[in-house]
């Protein structure tokens, strides 16, 4: 028979809430009538026995949810089966998270973990009470969050791309490449799924090139698994191999870059965390000299470029005048052709 949970002196009552995750796995865990204990709750989230007891009297005291302790079965039971559990009250800031996260989540369709998001934030719904169910479609009139438009990839291919480095197994992949534009079949090692900017990445050890490299997975065309086993490279660290790169692109040996920007887009890139390395010196005039310790790659050139005359690279000379050749050849682009409607008034002055 159900008793009475015993009261622990020596444990206090947080002073507020629990993590919600917590709390939304452990009520889940009682309305579905499983055997809980304490270590459950400390073994499924990797918390201390104590905290989970906390949690614990935090919903049976202050959610005032009808807990109690069978000692016949060692587990913590609901008296009221059919009483219904109590809502968990969301803060402002909680529902713009849950919000935003949404809308996240919305911008990464096509994975294959997409059905069982979708089947996480409908348990999490049915938790809330009911006016912080509707918070969220009143959050839409002044919150909006577009993170442009991302490529479609292939829900089968992420999969057997996550298969593969879960069971370590080599991959076969069709892949269409940025560069060339060709596409070539490759052998390769997963060594880590990761997101950038939005869209989806692989880095693998790359057998075509004998050195890991970065595979975009919306451009991999057909993937199969083979039953070849691997073992990455044990001095691989991602964070190294990431930390030279502006974004994706890793170039070649890193070097001192110095771009001066002038004081309109200074402000904006003040603004922004561009690179680990990165160090900005602020001029009398307003600019700015942003300096970094980056691999000087097309990749950087091209993001150097977007600023037109408001940015001068200082150095190195050789990014210098690779940024100066590629202006010197968009001015005569211009300045050799009339723009389409100049040509079409032209002609029909004749």
């Amino acid at each position: 028979m159900p008793v009475a949970m015993p009261r622990r002196r020596s444990l206090r009552l947080p002073a507020t809430c629990p993590p919600l995750r917590r709390l939304f796995w452990t009520l889940g865990q009682l309305r579905a009538g499983h055997n809980l204990k304490a270590t459950d709750v400390a073994t499924q989230f990797e918390v201390g026995v104590r905290t989970a007891y906390r949690d614990l009297d935090f919903l049976r005291d202050q959610l005032r949810t009808p807990i109690e302790y069978d000692r016949s079965r060692g587990t913590f039971v609901l008296t009221d089966p059919t009483a219904p559990l109590p809502a968990v009250m969301l803060s402002q800031g909680e529902v713009i998270a849950l919000f935003f996260a949404e809308r996240v989540l919305a911008q990464y369709r096509g994975t294959p973990y997409e059905a069982e998001l979708a089947s996480a934030f409908q348990k999490i719904q049915t938790l809330m009470p009911e006016e912080v169910k509707v918070l969220p479609d009143r959050v839409l009139s002044y919150l909006s969050l577009d993170l442009g438009p991302l490529p479609l990839g292939d829900p089968k291919v992420f999969q057997k791309a996550v298969d593969a480095l879960v069971r370590r197994r080599r991959l076969l992949i069709r892949y269409r490449s940025f560069n060339s534009g060709r596409t070539l079949d490759r052998v390769i090692e997963p060594y880590r799924i990761f997101n950038l900017k939005g869209d989806w990445y692989v880095a693998a050890f790359d057998h075509r090139r004998r050195a890991v490299r970065d595979f975009a997975l919306h451009r991999i065309r057909k993937a199969t698994l083979t039953d070849e086993p691997y073992q990455p490279e044990p001095g691989f660290d991602f964070k190294a191999y990431m930390a030279d790169a502006l974004s994706i692109e890793k170039g070649g040996r890193a070097m001192n870059v110095a771009i001066r920007f002038g004081a309109r887009q200074a402000r904006w890139i003040r603004e922004r965390p561009w690179h680990r390395s990165a160090r900005i010196q602020d001029r009398l005039d307003g600019g700015c000299v942003l300096r970094m310790r980056v691999a000087v790659s097309s990749e950087l050139k091209r993001w150097i470029l977007q600023f037109g005359g408001d940015a001068e690279v200082l150095a190195p000379k050789g990014l210098r005048r690779e940024v100066a050749d590629a202006l010197s050849r968009a001015h005569s682009l211009y300045a050799s052709r009339r723009a389409p409607s100049e040509q079409r008034q032209a002609d029909a002055n004749r």
